[in-house]
Formats: C-alpha cells, structure tokens, sequence
C-alpha cells in the first residue's frame, strides 16, 4: 500500500499566523483565527485559509447531499465523534482543521488537524 503525505494543517495555519504577526500578507501566509466563541455544539471542519466551515447542502438535480461553504458556525455541519469530522474533510479540497466546542457559546478548541 502506497502512502501519501499530507501536510500538517496545524503547522500550515501556524506558520501563516506567525507570518501574519511579523507584518507579511502574502497568498501563503493567509490564514484567519478561529473564532473566538462557538455558534457551535460539537466537532466542525473549518477552512482556515477561507475563514468558512463545512456545511451541506441538497443538491436537486441529483438528489444528493453535498457538501458547501457556510461563514456561519451555526450552519456548519456539526458532527459527534473527531473520526466523523475527519473522514469528512478528507473530502474537501482545501486545508482544514477540526474544531471543537463543548457548547454553544463556549470556548473554540483546535482539536485536530487534516490536510
């Protein structure tokens, strides 16, 4: 089995907040804080490098759900268990990281990361 590596998106995020701070504002280092109080319950994927989260929409003309960009945490899809959030960004197509929050209204936890 032939195995891909991905980049660490905490590292990612990291460095273009540190590259933030320092004053530059390139493409790479563009990066957004998460926010500061959860509109929340539960594990999100965010797009750190957009400033969304994953949300879904139904889509009817093939009568499926997929999967969209929402600002708003409150629209995010809100998923249970880590495992779930990050089998979910394994799909998107930008680099993400899982955040957590144990209630609404509470404190934004950077839990994980994923591409």
């Amino acid at each position: 089995m032939e195995h891909f590596r991905r980049h660490d998106g905490f590292g990612r995020w990291m460095t273009g907040a540190v590259a933030r701070q320092m004053g530059r504002n390139d493409s790479r280092s563009r990066v957004f804080r998460p926010p500061p109080m959860a509109e929340f319950q539960g594990f999100v994927v965010w797009c750190y490098t957009q400033g969304v989260f994953l949300g879904q929409e139904f889509d009817r003309e093939t009568d499926t759900i997929t999967h969209c960009y929402v600002r708003n945490g409150a629209w995010a899809v809100q998923f249970d268990t880590f495992d779930d959030a990050v089998e979910r960004a394994h799909e998107v197509h930008t680099p993400t990281l899982i955040l957590f929050a144990l209630e609404r209204h509470g404190a934004v936890f950077i839990t994980g990361t994923e591409q």
